[in-house]
């Protein structure tokens, strides 16, 4: 299993190979949970929505940007 930085660096590539393929909505989640390390409490409030759907949103987007992965491997691409 990856460490919590190595993990957090692949989320980072990830979204900016796939951002493109999201919502306005999952990008800013993401965005907010990822890149400022904002809280989903935090993040709940700026959206007006609870923190279960902030919550929601990240684990979803997360598969979702490992299913396109998974799928086009651009990631997988650079890194030959």
């Amino acid at each position: 299993m990856l460490d919590s930085a190595r993990r957090r660096q692949r989320q980072l590539r990830l979204l900016d190979l796939y951002g493109s393929l999201l919502t306005d909505h999952q990008r800013r989640i993401l965005h907010f949970a990822w890149e400022l390390d904002w809280s989903y409490g935090e993040i709940a409030q700026r959206e007006g929505v609870t923190r279960t759907a902030v919550y929601d949103v990240v684990r979803r987007t997360t598969t979702n940007l490992d299913d396109y992965e998974r799928k086009l491997g651009l990631e997988r691409a650079q890194r030959v």
